[in-house]
């Protein structure tokens, strides 16, 4: 599940800067907002944050609020130290999919939208190496109450006699 939060931020020198945030944890959170920039000054500016968990637990998330276009290595503009806590999502749906262990392998699994309305939701898993999704960008268009197949490819990285439970998430950003 999703979670928002803010940050509230400001330079401490005169005018205005554009700042990105660098996360050391990309795939789980980042700036809530189109294209990630944000114009920050010398009053306080509420930077809104979306926490996408991948695991359940305890974990501490790095962000540098960095001015746009600095060199690397550059001093950051702010610092903050995340600590999150994620709970294991509520599964809706299980399925049991055999594939030959230490070969790829491609499966389809079918999705029904519950909304009245189309929607486009993104596609994550928390094992990326394990499995990946048939469409580039990692996003299912579904028509209002209709049922879509979701492309499934799966590395083969798996042992004989091994089992795996791998999550899929799949989510509106509504």
């Amino acid at each position: 599940e999703r979670e928002g939060c803010s940050l509230t931020l400001r330079t401490l020198e005169g005018g205005s800067k554009k700042v990105i945030a660098m996360s050391s944890h990309p795939k789980e959170l980042a700036v809530d907002k189109p294209g990630g920039v944000v114009d920050i000054g010398t009053s306080l500016t509420e930077v809104p944050i979306r926490y996408t968990p991948l695991q359940p637990g305890r974990r501490d998330i790095l962000v540098h609020f960095m001015e746009e276009g600095a060199a690397r290595g550059a001093t950051p503009v702010s610092a903050w130290l995340l600590v999150t806590r994620a709970k294991m999502p509520v599964i809706n749906k299980r399925y049991d999919i055999r594939i030959a262990a230490g070969k790829p392998a491609s499966k389809k699994i079918m999705y029904t939208n519950p909304y009245s309305i189309n929607r486009t939701f993104k596609l994550r898993t928390d094992k990326p190496s394990l499995l990946s999704f048939r469409d580039a960008k990692s996003e299912l268009e579904v028509a209002a109450k209709a049922t879509q197949s979701i492309s499934l490819k799966f590395s083969g990285q798996t042992q004989k006699g091994v089992t795996e439970d791998i999550l899929i998430f799949v989510n509106d950003e509504d």
